[in-house]
């Protein structure tokens, strides 16, 4: 084994999806890789420079809060982005548009941006080719959409200009209408916690159940707003086993968080991402690694140095526990719910690339041993 192997293998996680052509299985892990990519820059590393601008210290998240079920604040930092954007891969069916209002006056095209958002002034350089995921001007299209409110919908949609179904920005002003109960009921029954009906264990039942669906995407129990339209809409594809990821940022706990969903099972995938100060130590270490692997870590890992530390875009990837998983082995409505009883744990932690062509992440604490 090479030393680049031994390189790969032990610290480094490959982010490359693959080819990225319209054709390939791939497509859709580059669309949602890029969109992660340009979700951290606006979300994070773009509001940090808005707090600096405006000479407000950075509200850093303490470590302590990436502990599941870590109490959230009510408190909105008005300087953060927020984002609420739903990935699919391919079209958004006929039967889940009840749930997702995607209606011809709110397409995204000129007509409508100007009787929704009237005054953007991006609208008079408006491209309607810029929908395109792989357009060089969608980074600018989705950045004026993003501050609307409700969420915006990408899916793989026919092009008028090539006729091909490509990975488009469909429609904006997008709301999620789902009632929370509707979505407390499935998941109970799924994870064989209720049999039939979502009152038959009592109200407090009821109760405890709402805030574990929280938990269960890593949200505090009193999470509103976007973070709950965003739970609300993961279920659903879930629940209808479609593969999409919904990305949502907050002004409350300034993370941005990527709950994804497979065709394959009804089990979500939790990650999120948030600004993270390296120490001194940290610091060093990882730039001995890298200058040892012919890698840069400053440049393209280092959002911005704090004298002897480093601040990084940081990836904590989540996995369900046993609690929150059906069991084939338990009867409808029999299963025990303990409040206390965690429903996710973190199985990752990683430092992420500011930059695209980057290809790989780098675990979180670094492992290796460094010769100095």
């Amino acid at each position: 084994m090479t030393t680049q192997d031994k390189f790969v293998t032990s610290e480094v996680i490959n982010l490359d999806p693959g080819p990225s052509r319209a054709s390939s299985p791939h497509a859709y892990l580059a669309v949602r890789r890029r969109l992660t990519q340009l979700l951290i820059a606006h979300t994070l590393v773009e509001s940090y420079h808005r707090f600096r601008k405006f000479a407000v210290p950075y509200p850093f998240l303490a470590p302590a809060s990436l502990r599941p079920g870590a109490m959230g604040t009510t408190r909105e930092y008005k300087l953060h982005h927020s984002a609420l954007v739903v990935l699919m891969d391919g079209e958004m069916p006929e039967k889940l548009r009840k749930h997702f209002r995607c209606r011809m006056n709110n397409q995204v095209n000129r007509k409508n941006i100007a009787s929704l958002a009237p005054g953007l002034p991006a609208l008079k350089d408006y491209d309607h080719a810029s929908r395109r995921v792989n357009h060089e001007r969608f980074d600018s299209l989705l950045r004026t959409l993003m501050p609307m409110d409700f969420s915006l919908l990408i899916q793989k949609a026919k092009s008028q200009e090539s006729g091909a179904r490509e990975f488009q920005l469909t429609h904006f002003h997008v709301k999620i209408e789902r009632l929370t109960d509707g979505a407390l009921r499935s998941l109970g029954i799924q994870l064989g916690y209720l049999q039939k009906g979502l009152y038959e264990r009592g109200e407090g039942f009821v109760d405890d159940l709402e805030k574990k669906f929280f938990e269960y995407f890593n949200f505090y129990h009193n999470a509103s707003g976007r973070r709950s339209a965003a739970a609300l809409a993961s279920q659903v594809l879930s629940r209808d086993r479609k593969t999409g990821t919904v990305f949502v940022s907050s002004q409350q706990d300034r993370r941005l968080t990527l709950l994804s969903s497979t065709s394959q099972h009804h089990d979500i995938g939790v990650e999120q991402y948030l600004l993270f100060i390296l120490n001194e130590k940290e610091m060093a270490a990882f730039g001995a690694w890298g200058e040892a692997n012919g890698i840069d870590f400053i440049k393209g890992f280092v959002v911005c140095q704090l004298e002897e530390k480093g601040i990084v875009v940081l990836r904590v990837r989540y996995e369900h526990t046993e609690a929150a998983m059906p069991s084939p082995d338990r009867a409808p409505g029999a299963a025990c719910l303990n409040p206390r009883e965690k429903w996710v744990r973190i199985c990752e932690k990683a430092i992420m690339p500011l930059h695209e062509e980057m290809p790989y992440a780098i675990r979180y604490p670094l492992h290796a041993k460094v010769i100095s």
